[in-house]
């Protein structure tokens, strides 16, 4: 009696690679069953088709973070792997608090990535070396000793809509707040976590334990 394969889902905007990436999988015995340069299309396939696997590229629709956000709203939710082109290490504690199986660099090499899917296949949660430093992020000691009491209830609030995807407008309607309030709030949640953009703000918030 054979064993099932294990059924994968491969994204990216390049074709070549998402050539290179299910090369990769049907080398590690995994069946990929589609293709596809687009997130939505990748959440779509996935609520439908219930694969085992989704490696995950870079998307032309969706950033990274919006199609895992999106993919993790799937019943039973697909293991997904990351793979992040240089310069967005600021998402690598977000992406692994949001469900992500494993995460690794776009321009890794192929046995890394061999190595990478193998692990996932097998249900374990990894990040490979280069992008280990980035889960804790650069916080401060001054919050990590502020620790939940850093930001207050109204920017705990915002700061939780922000890990929903949802913009600034979709924040202040949801609060009912104005926009420029929205701003502020922001402009303090950044300045108290010493980030520099959302991903950043958010990854430092799941290394000090303020999003779960």
């Amino acid at each position: 009696m054979h064993e099932t394969a294990e059924r994968a889902v491969v994204v990216d905007e390049l074709a070549l690679a998402r050539l290179g990436v299910a090369s990769v999988l049907q080398s590690q015995g995994a069946d990929v069953i589609a293709e596809t340069h687009s997130g939505r299309e990748a959440v779509t396939i996935a609520t439908l088709e219930g694969p085992d696997l989704v490696v995950l590229g870079r998307p032309a629709d969706l950033t990274v973070a919006d199609t895992v956000r999106r993919l993790a709203r799937v019943h039973p939710m697909p293991g997904v792997v990351v793979l992040l082109a240089p310069g967005q290490e600021d998402s690598v504690a977000y992406l692994v608090a949001l469900g992500t199986r494993a995460v690794a660099l776009r321009t890794g090499s192929v046995d890394e990535l061999g190595v990478v899917i193998a692990s996932a296949l097998k249900g374990v949660q990894m990040v490979v070396p280069a992008l280990q430093h980035a889960l804790a992020g650069s916080v401060s000691l001054r919050a990590v000793e502020a620790g939940p009491d850093l930001l207050s209830a109204r920017e705990r609030e915002v700061l939780a809509c922000l890990a929903q995807g949802l913009s600034n407008r979709e924040i202040a309607a949801t609060l009912s707040v104005t926009l420029a309030t929205v701003k502020s709030h922001l402009v303090r949640i950044y300045t108290k976590l010493e980030a520099g953009n959302r991903n950043e703000a958010l990854g430092r918030a799941v290394a000090l334990g303020l999003l779960s």
